[in-house]
């Protein structure tokens, strides 16, 4: 969900309120360019590829650690807004030609 229009996520009693602002800025540098670099933005969305899933990609490809929460909304300062922000991991309109989700042979 939407909070004063950043996530915010009230999941069966957790709450994960976290921010990609509260983190170092170097960190939220990284992940920024991360998101500029790797994904690839559409008009329509893609399924089967949620916050969740694509916080995963990007901590095994920089080594940093965020919250769903705080993934979700350093996706939306990067300019991707969520297909269902009600949804607990968001769908974007992404391609799924995206460089984060190339194939990793050989890793």
């Amino acid at each position: 969900m939407l909070k004063n229009n950043r996530p915010f996520t009230n999941e069966n009693g957790f709450i994960d309120a976290g921010l990609i602002t509260d983190k170092d800025p170097e960190e939220m540098e990284e992940v920024f360019k991360w998101i500029h670099e790797k994904l690839i933005p559409r008009k329509t969305h893609l399924t089967g590829r949620s916050s969740y899933g694509i916080k995963h990609i990007l901590e095994r490809d920089t080594g940093i650690y965020l919250t769903n929460n705080e993934f979700k909304d350093a996706m939306l300062l990067c300019g991707y807004s969520p297909v269902d922000p009600n949804e607990l991991n968001w769908e974007y309109c992404i391609s799924k030609k995206s460089p984060a989700f190339a194939s990793r042979k050989g890793v």
